[in-house]
């Protein structure tokens, strides 16, 4: 009877005039769900398996792991590969925030707001070194034109409010990371603004307690993802070009200074 070979070359099949046709299997290429009987219950021994060129003896991927069948036929079985770890955390213990707000119509603020914003139907939003300083100093200027009017009593609600704001601003060295300041635009004539809902934050800072438990978590981590052990710890994660640690925050300052201490704690 004549021979004939299928598949890929590597698997063929002899089929003479009484024998049944039966397709080729291919343990490489054919999906994981048309094998359930191949798939690996255990863990691989180290001697099972093989890195390829690319990896590292601490970033074993695209491991390749075999077993012999019945006949004695190395056949590969399908190992799965954690690709990534998404984490998310919350800040450590933080002071207590305070806020100051309400709605603001005066000539100084008002032309603020119109050379800082860039559409006077959006919110402003304040935490640049140079533009807190800009708004002291309009904020001094509305506190000294109420204090040389005559009637001052009339205005004596603005004056608190402004000089309330001026000490608010005044009592840490701008850095953007303690104060923010929100300008909402509420009321508009002619496409201008006339008037705004002023928001003062300030508060929330990161303790010492807040910054220990960041590091901590770090360290745990590290510990629990990338033992020391020989095959490089936390070393793995620059073993190669797919492996690597990304940290994203928002603007908080709280939230960045405990991603900070995070780090430190992670990769110290």
């Amino acid at each position: 009877a004549d021979t004939s070979s299928y598949g890929n070359g590597s698997y063929g099949n002899s089929v003479g005039p009484e024998d049944t046709y039966e397709d080729p299997i291919n343990f490489t290429t054919n999906p994981v769900r048309n094998i359930p009987d191949q798939l690996a219950t255990e863990p691989a021994s180290s001697s099972s398996i093989v890195p390829s060129g690319s990896s590292s003896l601490a970033d074993l991927d695209d491991l390749s792991i075999k077993s012999a069948n019945q006949n004695g036929v190395e056949v590969a079985t399908h190992q799965e590969e954690l690709r990534c770890i998404i984490t998310i955390i919350r800040h450590g213990d933080r002071t207590p925030k305070q806020k100051l707000k309400g709605n603001i119509d005066g000539e100084h603020f008002l032309k603020y707001f119109h050379s800082h914003t860039k559409n006077v139907k959006k919110d402003l939003k304040v935490k640049k070194k140079k533009d807190m300083a800009a708004f002291l100093e309009t904020v001094k200027d509305v506190i000294s034109d109420v204090e040389a009017e005559d009637n001052a009593e009339k205005n004596r609600k603005v004056l608190y409010k402004a000089r309330h704001i001026r000490d608010i601003l005044t009592r840490w060295k701008f850095s953007g990371l303690n104060r923010k300041l929100q300008m909402k635009p509420r009321k508009w004539v002619d496409g201008m603004c006339s008037e705004l809902q002023l928001i003062v934050k300030w508060g929330g800072d990161l303790t010492k307690l807040g910054e220990r438990q960041a590091v901590r978590l770090g360290n745990r981590i590290r510990n629990e993802l990338y033992p020391s052990n020989k095959d490089g710890g936390i070393l793995r994660l620059h073993s190669t070009f797919r492996h690597d640690l990304k940290i994203k925050t928002s603007d908080e300052g709280r939230v960045m200074k405990t991603a900070a201490a995070f780090a430190k704690g992670m990769l110290e």
